[in-house]
């Protein structure tokens, strides 16, 4: 015999869920009586028992939307956690910051270390994977706690209001305990809404000497949101405008470690007739000339074999508003002449550096491709805001 019976209860939940992964604007009560012919405390106990386990959250207009819970149980947001670990695992930038680092999401009141990278100091902090600690009390609690819609946490611990408006305010945390500081930034990545945090912990007595770990910490912040497809990264939706500095020249040394991030590049060259040509693209930096490559149906590729004086940018969309701007020569160089093992082994370091080991495309033939050395015969690096 086939058994029918189904339960109203469930029904109803999966109406509801369904009903609001239709709707990425949000639906409000209203709506959600409307489209599911309920009554309101019905309505409100399931969005309640929702809500509290993460799976439904609640926006400033007091609309309702999927939580993190229920994308987590997806797989491409699996997947895209990975790429997100892989992307932390590989910035090399982060690893000179020279502290321990690790990657949190909240899960409920807490937080939960997902990766981890230890410091080489001999006194460090330690950060471990699946360690979990109060989001409240801790600086990527805070971080993420900014992030959930207004008044969730304000009501249930008024302690925290101010401190979360700050946090909100400077798209940073900061707590401090007798042994160790900690900071920690959001990872957004639509730019704006927080999925996951940075945390660095410094040991308390190194801090004071650390002033330019709060900026690193800020730049690999973005790094890693411009990694998973942020536009731009405006934590909480806003910029500090404090934040903003006035146009200063980059110092020899961060210009040599700016150019070496893993940042999108605008090549400009000229076309046939005259007019200028510009392209987004890939490019590695091996402290002398710039590599780039180009595909099969590159127009570009032609422009340059025709006319090799080129002009490159690189910037960061996000303070310190670091840029540089790079004019010099181009010239093709056979694919077995490149080095560091040749045309193939260029592309694929690219991918990996922009990627991530895990985002590595599947091998294809490099036929049609082609390899451009630029010699660059000025290099001028800037930081702020031309006012």
């Amino acid at each position: 015999m086939t058994y029918t019976q189904q339960v109203p209860a469930a029904e109803r939940t999966l109406h509801l869920l369904e009903a609001l992964v239709a709707a990425p604007q949000g639906l409000s009560a209203a709506e959600l009586m409307d489209q599911l012919n309920i009554t309101r405390s019905s309505l409100f106990a399931l969005l309640n028992t929702l809500k509290a386990r993460n799976y439904v959250e609640q926006t400033e207009g007091r609309r309702y939307r999927p939580g993190p819970a229920l994308f987590g149980l997806i797989p491409s947001q699996q997947r895209s956690r990975q790429a997100l670990i892989d992307a932390f695992q590989a910035d090399a930038e982060l690893g000179l910051l020279g502290e321990s680092a690790a990657l949190t999401r909240l899960d409920g009141p807490e937080t939960v270390v997902i990766a981890a990278r230890e410091s080489s100091q001999t006194v460090r902090a330690v950060l471990a994977i699946g360690q979990r600690r109060p989001a409240a009390t801790t600086a990527d609690g805070l971080a993420l706690l900014a992030g959930l819609p207004a008044g969730a946490l304000e009501r249930s611990q008024p302690q925290n209001r101010a401190a979360l408006a700050q946090v909100r305010q400077n798209g940073l945390a900061q707590t401090q305990t007798a042994d160790v500081v900690e900071l920690a930034c959001p990872i957004c990545p639509d730019g704006i809404q927080p999925d996951s945090a940075l945390l660095l912990a410094v040991p308390a007595y190194r801090f004071g000497s650390a002033a330019g770990l709060v900026q690193g910490l800020r730049s690999a912040a973005a790094r890693l949101s411009l990694r998973l497809g942020a536009p731009v990264y405006r934590p909480y939706g806003h910029i500090n405008p404090e934040l903003v500095e006035p146009a200063a020249p980059l110092e020899p040394d961060e210009l040599a470690r700016f150019l070496y991030g893993a940042w999108g590049a605008r090549l400009a060259c000229v076309r046939g007739d005259g007019s200028p040509h510009v392209v987004p693209l890939w490019y590695e930096w091996d402290g002398q000339f710039f590599w780039v490559t180009a595909s099969p149906s590159a127009s570009w590729a032609g422009y340059l074999r025709e006319h090799n004086g080129v002009a490159l940018t690189i910037d960061e969309p996000w303070p310190p508003l670091r840029r540089a701007l790079i004019s010099g020569e181009a010239a093709a160089v056979p694919a077995g002449q490149v080095p560091g093992g040749g045309l193939a082994a260029l592309r694929r370091r690219m991918a990996a550096r922009y990627l991530g080991e895990a985002g590595l495309p599947a091998p294809e033939s490099d036929a049609g491709w082609a390899a451009f050395k630029i010699t660059p015969k000025k290099i001028i690096g800037q930081r702020g805001l031309v006012k």
